[in-house]
Formats: structure tokens, sequence, C-alpha cells
């Protein structure tokens, strides 16, 4: 599941020289939590409504408060990982840009409602939690071991645990006689948790 099927393409836009006034008064209009920044028709910044809150002269630039070079995603992205990039970053939304274009924005509330649907389709599965080392292709070496023998993943994400290590948590589904404990062990990750459900019958690949 990416980004791409849970954004919202209509985006409105502030411009970097637009007053706080202007931008406070769209943010009370359209209901919304930040806009983008466009310079050029390019991403130059992003302000939210607690920034705008936190300024009193009315006529304050909007390039003085908003937030430059925020985090942005690929439509692409899958969904889980926008949503640890959010949960990591401590934001809001993530502006989605393509060939250097904004083409999107996904919200928090957007990510919740995709993981929710995405969660309501996954039983049975088993939850797993593995430690390994920071940085690299460490998640996507993950879904490859599962993959490899014949596991679906659905869902996955790799988050720093301050030690310079991470913790990868993922929801698989094995065939029968497939231990993904075992797999994922002899592959070097170290096991923290697993919660399983039932599994498919299918031969283990």
């Amino acid at each position: 599941m990416q980004v791409r099927n849970w954004m919202t393409e209509q985006v409105e836009s502030v411009r970097p020289d637009d007053d706080i006034a202007t931008v406070r008064a769209r943010f009370r209009q359209r209901r919304v939590r930040q806009f983008p920044v466009l310079e050029a028709g390019r991403l130059v910044g992003i302000i939210t409504d607690r920034d705008v809150r936190s300024v009193s002269a009315p006529d304050t630039a909007v390039a003085a408060v908003m937030t430059p070079d925020p985090v942005t995603a690929s439509p692409s992205m899958l969904v889980e990982e926008a949503a640890a990039l959010v949960r990591q970053q401590r934001i809001g939304a993530l502006p989605v840009v393509e060939d250097g274009l904004l083409v999107g924005i996904v919200s928090e509330s957007d990510l919740l409602h995709a993981l929710v649907e995405l969660c309501a389709v996954l039983e049975p599965t088993t939850m797993i939690e593995v430690e390994c080392a920071e940085g690299g292709n460490e998640v996507e070496r993950v879904r490859s071991v599962i993959e490899k023998h014949g596991g679906w993943v659905p869902w996955i994400s790799g988050a720093p645990d301050g030690t310079g290590r991470q913790i990868v948590a993922l929801r698989l589904r094995m065939p029968v006689g497939c231990s993904p404990e075992q797999l994922l062990e002899e592959a070097g990750f170290q096991l923290l948790s697993s919660i399983s459900g039932s599994v498919v019958a299918a031969a283990c690949g």
C-alpha cells in the first residue's frame, strides 16, 4: 500500500512572502493544520497552525516562521514507512514530492486510516520484532528473508532505539512448516518478540 493511494492531491499552498494574517485566515477557512510553502513552483518549506499561533505581529512573513526544507515522502513510499517517518520526526504531515514537484500531501490521520485498513485484512498473521544494525537496508533485508521462503509481509517498519541499533517490527504470514523466527535468527537478526496467529496452509518454498 503506497502513499499515492492515501495522499491528498489537490494541495493548497502559501508563498514565503505571504503575511501571517493572511495565512491565519486561510487556516480558519480551510480547517487544515499545515500548508506547504512554494516558491516558483518548488517546495521550500512548510508552515503549521502552531507556527502561526506563536506569532503576534500580523505582517510577519511566512519565510520567517516556516520550517525550511521539510521532510518529504514520494508517491511510491509504503504507508508504513511514511508513518514511521512521521513518528520519528514528530510531524503532522509529509509533503509528497516527485521529480522535484509537489504532487500531494499525506497527513498523520491519512496514514492512521491506511494502517487501520491494512490491519483489518491481516489476520491470521504473526507480529515479530527484531533488533539489528542501524542504517543500511536492514528493513528490506528482513523483508527479503521472509519473502524468499514464501512469506507475505504486508507491514514492516524500522526505527532507531537510541543505542546505535534499530528495532524492525513486521506483520507476516508464512507457509505451514516455516518458522519466521528461526529464519530471521539464522540471518543474523536478534529476535525480541513474536506474537503468532494461525497460518495458511501451503508448502514451504
